[in-house]
């Protein structure tokens, strides 16, 4: 291939890191890739991390005290060695440095898809183009999402934009159900094209509503009720729901549920309430047992108008249909019901993986759980049945075919514990520090020099580090085919929407 250098390498070089001189009348902007040859024959990749100018006959002086010619003044590029192709196709490190003077070209775009290469075995997803290079397609591999995806930006950052893309990638070219517990709405309308706003037939959606809980409108998608009976959770998830009660109220509310259960029959949030009014009304419970069921009485009535589990459950396999986005939509509870029926959906969904996975696969397919706001069940702030079920999950999850994405601005809140269970990343704009060395502490990949990039990201810009990325790559993410219901209102044109309807009313006024 011939083609003009870009410069020579500089004395100093490392087998992992060299500095160059650029050609002069040449600028070299971050993030540009470099190919350089060392002795071995082999032809080495780099990335550019930081750029900065020269000049042997400037001084500290102010720049109006002394004149100083711009024909002595150069470029100096450092770059980040990323590797070598070896014989296999794999991404390897070098071992030598190259030699000074070697000559520095920059990479082409060939070039460089040979490293991003789509290994159709490990199942390609596409969701963006590496940033200054929009020919070079990044792919991310579906089968190293075993090592679970953890999606991290501030608030308004893209997060659940991005997520959107990866759902579209994972249902468009698989047969794989993919689960969202969606405490916002964001992913209502994805049975919509974006382009024409018209249903697609790509992918098939179900949007589930807890009992009781608002519906948003517009929704087009299949819509079902979230039918979990109190039989099917833990004790600890239905205490969870009713928020802080006292010990003797929960000893109380223990005995009830043992007795229900006992029953064999399904049971519901009524039928507690019943059992509790039926202890108030029995003669053979004491003054003192009465006053604490009294008490647990007047707290979940309080309670019933948010907690309206029904007595007939859902089976499981209805999230798990082949090809489908079943949408969790929690949109409108409070926070704690919220965090509730996450816990318990993680829960009841491993604990499927874990009976049938292996043994019946449309039971237990392989499966993929995005769940937004997951620092509010993965703090140390969270309640333990939360935190156990979460921990549990992404810690035993892929030997039982469930892959979890973590969606969170609040990296730092996160368990440290589940942290060091996520192995790939997908980081938009984070300008917070205390995010930034959550990130780098809990990843080997994620290096300092990236985690510096993080705040001048641009919208729709993401750091892409993990086994699920052939090496580390900034990218410029596509744009999604399915309407994101989770936009920033647009202020102007609510605006003018406003003008317009106050203009008709004072038409019709007249």
């Amino acid at each position: 291939m011939n083609r003009e250098s870009i410069g020579f390498v500089l004395d100093g070089a490392t087998p992992l890191q060299f500095s160059f001189k650029v050609e002069k009348g040449l600028s070299i902007p971050l993030h540009e890739y470099v190919v350089v040859k060392v002795n071995d024959g082999r032809k080495i990749l780099a990335e550019v991390i930081n750029v900065g100018s020269k000049n042997p006959l400037a001084s500290e002086r102010p720049a109006g005290e002394t004149f100083v010619s711009d024909i002595y003044s150069y470029e100096v590029a450092t770059v980040e060695v990323l590797g070598y192709l070896d014989e296999d196709g794999k991404i390897s490190k070098p071992k030598i440095a190259p030699k000074p003077n070697t000559i520095v070209y920059k990479a082409s775009d060939e070039e460089l898809q040979k490293f991003y290469s789509l290994n159709e075995e490990r199942i390609p997803l596409f969701i963006g183009n590496l940033l200054h290079r929009p020919n070079v397609k990044v792919p991310v591999f579906l089968q190293d999402l075993s090592f679970h995806l953890g999606i991290f930006a501030q608030t308004r950052g893209g997060k659940s934009y991005l997520a959107g893309i990866l759902i579209e990638e994972i249902l468009t070219k698989t047969y794989f159900p993919v689960i969202v517990i969606d405490v916002h709405g964001d992913y209502v309308m994805m049975d919509r094209c974006a382009e024409i706003n018209q249903k697609h037939n790509d992918f098939h959606v179900v949007i589930y509503y807890p009992p009781g809980a608002p519906k948003v409108s517009g929704v087009t998608a299949e819509v079902k009720e979230l039918k979990i009976g109190l039989n099917q959770i833990e004790d600890e998830a239905f205490i969870d729901m009713l928020g802080r009660i006292g010990e003797l109220q929960e000893a109380a509310l223990r005995e009830i549920l043992e007795e229900l259960k006992e029953t064999g029959k399904p049971f519901g949030f009524a039928d507690v309430i019943d059992k509790v009014k039926e202890k108030i009304d029995s003669e053979e419970i004491k003054a003192d047992d009465k006053k604490r069921f009294r008490s647990l009485y007047t707290r979940m009535k309080g309670a019933e108008k948010d907690v309206k589990l029904p007595a007939e459950s859902l089976t499981l396999q209805e999230l798990l249909q082949p090809k489908t986005l079943s949408v969790i939509c929690l949109r409108g509870l409070r926070s704690k019901v919220q965090d509730a029926y996450t816990a318990i959906i993680v829960d009841l969904i491993f604990n499927n993986q874990v009976k049938y996975f292996g043994k019946e696969l449309l039971k237990a397919p392989p499966t993929f759980l995005f769940i937004e706001e997951a620092h509010r069940v993965a703090s140390k702030e969270s309640s333990r049945y939360a935190v156990k079920a979460l921990s549990t999950a992404i810690r035993e999850g892929s030997k039982f075919g469930l892959y979890l994405c973590l969606i969170s601005q609040r990296p730092r809140s996160i368990s440290p514990e589940i942290m060091a269970n996520i192995g790939n990343y997908a980081v938009l704009r984070i300008t917070n520090n205390q995010d930034q060395n959550i990130i780098e502490a809990a990843s080997e990949s994620f290096s300092h020099r990236l985690i510096e990039d993080l705040p001048a990201l641009n919208q729709g810009e993401a750091v892409l580090v993990g086994p699920y990325v052939p090496i580390p790559a900034i990218v410029k993410t596509r744009k999604r085919r399915t309407v994101h219901f989770g936009a920033t209102p647009n202020l102007l044109e609510i605006q003018k929407r406003i003008v317009n309807e106050l203009e008709k009313r004072r038409k019709e006024k007249w």
